[in-house]
């Protein structure tokens, strides 16, 4: 046991930030540290030990604005960034004194500049942990300079950054450690899940995947001709008479990832959870482009070099047009990455050293 206490600030975008972060928790936690949270994402995604900073009346992160699974807005990003601009510090005060007042040692932060303005008002060490950050996806964009250079010099306040493979240009950090990826390992067998499911042990399942989100204009009612599939959907991909061989699940499984370990091929748009996850688990991904967004192009690059993928076009996948894609994806050969994948427990060995020593 120690009596460290060590503090988590996690993007609310999407769930990839939460989902490395919660494998951080969990390994923070097996050592006996306390963890405290501020994020606003969903509270199930975390372990249940874990102590909640309260929300507050602003978000902690913008992210990116988006309608769904596969469109964003910039406009709709650059507006609200302009808004949270203003009252930065005001709030980087009020989060520094619930970090202060929850006895936190330590902070680590995925990855809103947010949390490094609260730690330096609130005198805590701040580490990120990411394999993007905000100021790099924003400078891609026009109209973003002022937000850009202000996230800077929140992550300049940092002591160091905990940096991912699969990444883009950390530099905003003043020091950096390259970690392992992490991902999730599934916790029940390929079997018992698809029994659970009444689904055949030798189907072809192919699961979609869209983080949380719907995906506008996707139409799965073509899918009745692949009659050699099984498809699956999750909230809140929702579809109404749905063909015979497409298993709408009502409720979101509390254990996605057996549920993704059980299936041969994702249908998604890339990012980071879900393709650590791929990996870890060997599932092949048929993947879509999601705009104009910087960590597309690596995340789809380490597809390809790390595991089994293919690259669907956009109006293909709306169309439901999967048939072509599927059977090249389900005869790939392409090895399987063995590059370790403990990231989570090299982080929290890392900052319990930190604090410790």
């Amino acid at each position: 046991m120690t009596d460290v206490t060590v503090g988590l600030m996690v993007s609310g975008h999407g769930y990839g930030h939460s989902v490395r972060c919660a494998e951080v928790a969990r390994a923070l936690l097996q050592r006996g540290v306390r963890v405290v949270l501020r994020t606003d994402a969903p509270r199930w995604l975390y372990p249940d030990a874990v102590e909640w900073i309260p929300t507050q009346q602003w978000p902690l992160d913008i992210g990116v604005v988006q309608h769904d699974g596969l469109e964003f807005d910039i406009d709709a990003t650059r507006q609200r960034w302009c808004e949270f601009l203003h009252g930065f510090e005001d709030r980087a005060r009020v989060e520094g004194d619930l970090l202060r007042a929850s006895g936190v040692d330590v902070l680590v932060a995925d990855i809103p500049p947010l949390g490094f303005a609260a730690a330096a008002r609130a005198g805590i060490p701040s580490y990120g942990l990411t394999n993007f950050t905000w100021d790099w996806i924003y400078s891609a964009w026009p109209g973003f300079e002022e937000i850009v250079e202000g996230i800077r010099g929140a992550y300049a306040k940092a002591h160091g950054l905990f940096r991912l493979p699969l990444h883009g240009d950390c530099g905003a950090f003043r020091r950096i450690e390259d970690v392992p990826l992490i991902a999730r390992k599934a916790t029940r067998s390929r079997g018992e899940v698809r029994r659970e499911l009444n689904i055949p042990q030798r189907a072809t399942v192919v699961l979609l995947s869209f983080g949380g989100f719907t995906a506008k204009g996707l139409h799965l009612k073509s899918s009745r001709a692949l009659r050699e599939y099984v498809f699956i959907s999750t909230p809140p991909l929702w579809v109404d008479d749905p063909p015979e061989n497409l298993l709408v699940l009502k409720q979101a499984p509390e254990d996605y990832v057996s549920l993704l370990a059980a299936c041969d091929v994702v249908v998604t748009k890339p990012g980071y959870g879900i393709v650590a996850d791929c990996l870890a688990n060997h599932v092949a991904v048929l993947f879509t482009d999601r705009g104009p967004f910087r960590e597309y192009d690596v995340l789809a690059d380490g597809l390809h070099r790390l595991g089994r993928a293919r690259y669907i076009p956009r109006e293909d996948l709306l169309r439901g047009d999967f048939g072509s894609h599927l059977n090249a994806l389900v005869h790939s050969e392409a090895d399987w990455t063995r590059q370790p994948m403990n990231g989570a427990e090299i982080v929290a060995e890392r900052v319990v050293r930190r604090v410790t020593i």
